[in-house]
């Protein structure tokens, strides 16, 4: 017996001690899974000191500013200003105050009008009583709130034919189920009117929905998609394998590895939300990779006579050294994501590196123990070394000088097309139109407003100083520049409150639609305002208490990432160019994703680059060979470079989907490299160091393995890619196509590459000039 067979014969011996311990383990290990939490706070994205993340917290703090659920009504007949539109929109405005968790309610029907009689300041709903509404009465409604900068671009068309009732939440974060629930009653009442108004299209949008519609997509697919994955791979496995108790040996293989690494996480205290929710099927991808590699190995050794026992410590030391060094480069690649500038990256690397480990180390223990107990049949013994594989092999060393040169030009135009992806995304857009969220958001961009906002705070000198004149008119100056920018649908600032109450209070003359000259002035005329305003509708959503400061709350078209960072500084450069005096802080959900997102994708890559190194460097070392260190570089990095080509052409952008993507793909990647160098240089000792018969070798040996592990994956994430959620979807496509390409590098320009670093060796035991790439 081969030492490093004999080595793992104690595994065989103490099988049952290596079942009830790893059962222990998997107990203990498991219980974690109680203490996991499921968090769908978009706050939970961003880094506490993320100086975006702080500026929106203090703008949470200093204004009622809060969540947002838009309900968009579209009456058939074109004409929101009708009784029975009016009334709908009172109705429904009443009833979302009832809403969880709810703080303010703004829609056409409590905008609050402001009139003035012997200096007295009065300020009432603009539809107090809809249906006892006169049609005079409505046409003076519409004129007011079709000439309103408040209101148009936010709460109404410019022509009338649609109108929003927006809904503030302000959750206090004290339950994981905070955003549920309050979308969920905001569902309910639509759902409500819908029956009752049938000529009116209902749509609901905004930051409380969207967060929403990626909860209910992520269950659809953990229901659906995810199970479905699942039941192909057992499938296909069963069929490749032949063998029923194989199949299960490989399930519990994956379902320990999952649960256990899972269960470590509950433990440490983690939580899952967004990307760390693909933890478990980047944790599937590396415990099916395992037990294939094992599994094939076992039945190649027993179909050439070799006993159960025997065949398992044959595979075993075929396996150990290819498990642990991708296992290895694997957790590196994993573990790199914590340099990701999101914090649920961090826990999806963890976690999948913890898997990857455990995977690691249960299947060449828990895994020959389990074969050794089931009744797995060993194969019928085969006359011949070879496989299907071989005249591949013997095939591509052929015709290798074409295969390599084609490889090569095919990789240069492919890095062409690499570097024409832009990294962008469109997170209002990472939905299909099969979803609600995504179609409501698609029409209200279309036809009203977006979820594209900045909030800009904007401070005085002093406590009170928002009723300094000069400071009104600097404002209102910038305010004005603001709404000139073409991206701008809409700004709101307290300057237009002012505007209008000076207006008011000089019988609603058109010249005095301007800030107020004297402090003391405006000082009076907003305090008879606030005064007025009902409950609910105070002023602190534009204003702070002391009156310090106040907010701009800029509506943008819906932009891409990079459209929204590029507006971002030319709405920055007003302020510098025209208004540098004036102190302010912003931020805005859609703003805060757009920098992380292309932050996130630049530190991804370069990380992955770091990443890919260091694995080099662990390979060569492992293999004691420099060259195929560097070798294997070549094959880790050429199918990225496919796969961002193919991506470039078809999609051209870059996105968090991606980048998730990138670390599941590099360990399968990583994996078909080492087991191919491994198997090759076993074959290079045991030919005489005869590149052609190691490569057969390699292909006999480990070429099925490969073949089997990447098309089951490649069938399960071909799956995944039927998400509704482009984050998921996306995901699915980029990791089934650089699994194909991943198979097509190593089975065609592996080998002539190999022949080419190895042309010495090869040519002092058989010297012939098809063995050169010369």
């Amino acid at each position: 017996m081969h030492s490093s067979e004999s080595g793992f014969a104690f595994i065989l011996r103490q099988r049952w001690l290596i079942l009830i311990v790893s059962m222990v383990f998997l107990a203990v290990a498991g219980y974690g899974i109680g203490f996991l939490t499921v968090k769908t706070d978009y706050r939970y994205f961003f880094k506490q000191d993320n100086p975006l993340i702080v500026s929106h917290d203090r703008l949470y703090d200093t204004y009622t500013a809060a969540e947002t659920a838009m309900i968009i009504l579209a009456p058939k007949n074109g004409d929101v200003f009708t009784k029975q539109t009016l009334t709908q929109i009172s109705d429904m405005s009443q009833e979302l105050w009832t809403t969880p968790f709810s703080v303010r309610v703004d829609s056409l029907a409590n905008f609050q009008r402001t009139f003035s009689e012997d200096d007295t300041l009065t300020v009432v709903d603009l539809i107090p009583d809809p249906e006892q509404l006169s049609q005079s009465e409505i046409e003076e409604i519409k004129q007011v709130a079709l000439n309103e900068e408040e209101l148009v671009g936010r709460i109404v068309s410019e022509t009338g034919h649609v109108t929003g009732i927006v809904t503030s939440f302000r959750l206090p974060g004290e339950a994981p189920t905070e955003f549920t629930d309050s979308a969920l009653a905001v569902r309910e009442i639509a759902d409500k009117y819908r029956q009752l108004y049938p000529d009116t299209d209902i749509h609901i949008t905004g930051m409380l929905m969207a967060n929403q519609a990626g909860i209910d997509v992520i269950i659809e697919d953990s229901q659906v998609l995810a199970p479905l994955m699942g039941l192909v791979i057992v499938v296909l496995l069963a069929l490749l394998f032949r063998s029923i108790l194989a199949t299960f040996a490989t399930v519990i293989i994956i379902l320990y590895s999952l649960i256990a690494a899972v269960g470590l996480a509950g433990w440490v205290g983690y939580f899952f939300s967004g990307p760390s929710s693909s933890a478990p099927i980047v944790i599937i991808t590396i415990a099916v990779a395992d037990c294939v590699h094992v599994l094939i190995s076992f039945f190649h050794a027993t179909s050439q006579g070799k006993t159960k026992d025997e065949a398992i410590l044959e595979s075993l030391a075929v396996n150990r050294t290819p498990v642990i060094i991708t296992s290895i480069t694997t957790a590196i690649g994993f573990l790199s994501m914590n340099f990701s500038e999101i914090p649920p990256f961090h826990i999806l690397g963890n976690v999948v590196a913890a898997g990857v480990v455990i995977a690691c180390i249960i299947s060449l223990t828990l895994l020959p123990a389990l074969i050794s107990i089931l009744p797995i049949s060993p194969r019928k013994k085969r006359t011949s070394e070879g496989t299907f594989m071989t005249p591949l092999a013997t095939h591509v060393m052929a015709y290798r000088r074409p295969y390599f040169y084609g490889m090569m030009a095919l990789t240069v135009a492919m890095a062409w097309f690499a570097q024409t992806n832009q990294v962008n995304d469109q997170f209002a857009k990472y939905f299909d139109h099969t979803v609600d969220f995504r179609r409501s958001t698609d029409f209200a961009s279309e036809n009203l407003s977006s979820v594209h906002n900045i909030s800009f705070s904007v401070k005085s000198d002093y406590e009170g100083g928002v009723y300094n004149p000069e400071h009104l008119k600097q404002l209102d100056a910038l305010v004005e520049m603001l709404r000139q920018h073409p991206d701008v649908i809409q700004v709101q600032a307290l300057t237009d409150t002012f505007k209008r109450l000076n207006r008011t209070m000089h019988g609603e003359q058109a010249e005095w639609y301007r800030v107020p000259d004297d402090r003391e002035l405006a000082a009076q005329y907003f305090l008879l305002y606030e005064l007025n305003l009902p409950f609910g509708l105070d002023a602190n959503h534009q204003v702070s208490f002391d009156k310090t400061e106040s907010k701009i709350l800029v509506t943008l078209k819906e932009l891409s990432t990079n459209e929204m960072l590029a507006t971002e500084k030319n709405l920055e450069g007003v302020f510098e160019q025209h208004f540098p005096q004036l102190e302010y802080y912003k931020s805005g959900v859609m703003l805060m994703f757009s920098h992380a997102g292309v932050s996130n994708a630049h530190a991804m890559i370069k990380g992955t680059v770091g990443a890919l190194i260091l694995m080099s460097i662990v390979i060569g070392l492992s293999l004691k060979s420099t060259k195929y260190g560097l070798v294997s570089f070549v094959a880790n990095v050429f199918p990225a470079i496919l796969a961002f080509g193919v991506w470039g052409i078809v999609f051209g952008e870059v996105g968090m989907s991606v980048a998730i993507s990138i670390g599941m793909t590099l360990g399968i990647v990583v994996d078909n490299t080492v087991h191919l160098l491994s198997k090759y240089k076993r074959g290079m000792a045991a030919n005489g160091q005869q590149v052609e018969k190691a490569i057969e070798y390699a292909f006999s040996h480990v070429g099925i393995a490969l073949l089997v592990c990447n098309v089951v994956l490649i069938a399960g994430f071909a799956i995944l890619s039927q998400s509704h959620f482009f984050l998921n979807s996306h995901m699915g496509y980029f990791t089934a196509m650089t699994f194909i390409l991943a198979l097509v590098v190593d089975f065609l320009l592996l080998p002539p590459i190999l022949a080419w670093v190895d042309r010495r060796s090869s040519a002092s035991t058989k010297p012939s000039a098809v063995l050169s790439m010369d």
